[in-house]
């Protein structure tokens, strides 16, 4: 075929209907501005879940579990209830064998980068500090941008890099407080903290576009299960039997596994999907910044420990960043390429005319 029909093919398919299973990844971006809204409510509301799952981790070390076996029952957790409501249709699915190759490898990507992601994060919060660990793994905001920029997926606009300065200045706020010297920095810890942001970003860039046919709540049960069978395997190799200790008596473990497997993955990581597909990875990485927020919100409340105006600060200027990057910037946006295969078939059509 000549470039031209090429050209046509590519017209041809980018103004056919789109795929019923696509019609609403596609549209929820397109919409205005109330897409966006909303896909950054549900970014937002992921990362306030989220961002107890540190100080509930550390409750939960305390009884005696070790970091991979805690990531592998959130994980099993998260996806035993996603299962549960996709098998009793409260959540919608479609077949697996559907998926395209690139589909399929690239939801067999997230499934791998986001297990090892988990399991990083949870063995370096049990070498160091919470804290010190999370200031290191919210490196992972600069990370998506560049990588997305990298992609040609998104520029790296004036407005995007203003907003994350502003946003990790505003967490080095909030946390730096917190990292002093009883912060256990180690050599292993910190590299593991640098792999559990460099999953991260890799995790939010195969999200936008990566799968979008699948529905959120299967995919990250995938996702879930796939976390799972990594660290449950981590966990063994390490522990052997051992994996099983004595916290499996401890009322205790079981409220906090409950709590990271329900309230710090099912539900969050659905959100976290829904809301990268519409709003992209770079602006879905810098709403994830109130996650620490968060946290420190709630350990106020809740543990009654006191905010100091450095992170009030901090606080204020991840609120800034979070509005800055509400901001519609039409230089940061890239159009998406049109798929190979639906090329094809529009050659194909084409061909028969």
């Amino acid at each position: 075929m000549t470039g031209a029909a090429h050209a046509r093919a590519a017209e041809s398919a980018a103004a056919a209907p789109t795929p019923p299973g696509r019609v609403a990844a596609l549209t929820a971006g397109d919409g205005g501005q109330p897409s966006r809204t909303r896909g950054s409510a549900l970014v937002l509301a992921a990362a306030a879940m989220m961002g107890t799952l540190g100080p509930v981790a550390g409750i939960a070390y305390r009884t005696g579990i070790a970091g991979p076996t805690l990531s592998a029952m959130r994980a099993g957790v998260g996806a035993t209830i996603l299962w549960i409501l996709i098998a009793a249709r409260r959540q919608p699915s479609i077949r697996l064998r559907s998926l395209s190759r690139r589909e399929g490898t690239m939801l067999a990507a997230a499934v791998l980068v986001n297990g090892l992601m988990n399991l990083c994060l949870f063995v370096a919060w049990g070498l160091m500090t919470v804290a010190l660990v999370t200031v290191i793994f919210y490196t992972y905001p600069l990370m998506t941008a560049v990588g997305s920029a990298a992609l040609g997926r998104e520029r790296l606009t004036p407005m995007r890099v203003a907003a994350l300065a502003v946003a990790g200045f505003g967490v080095l706020l909030v946390l730096g407080a917190q990292v002093g010297p009883e912060a256990q920095a180690s050599a292993p810890g910190v590299a593991l903290a640098l792999l559990a942001a460099l999953g991260h970003a890799a995790y939010l860039m195969i999200v936008k576009g990566g799968f979008d046919r699948v529905p959120s709540a299967q995919a990250t049960a995938c996702v879930l299960s796939g976390g799972f069978v990594i660290s449950g395997t981590a966990a063994l190799i390490a522990f052997g039997i051992g994996a099983v200790g004595s916290w499996v008596v401890s009322p205790v473990a079981w409220a906090a596994i409950l709590f990271v497997g329900s309230f710090g993955a099912a539900i969050p990581k659905i959100w976290v999907i829904s809301g990268v597909r519409i709003v992209g990875a770079t602006r879905g990485a810098i709403l994830m910044l109130a996650e620490p927020v968060s946290a420190v919100i709630v350990a106020a409340l809740v543990l009654g420990q006191t905010l100091v105006a450095q992170q009030v600060a901090g606080i204020a200027l991840v609120l800034a960043a979070v509005v800055l990057v509400q901001r519609r910037d039409p230089r940061a946006e890239v159009a998406p390429p049109v798929a190979e295969e639906e090329i094809r078939v529009a050659e194909d059509a084409l061909a028969l005319e």
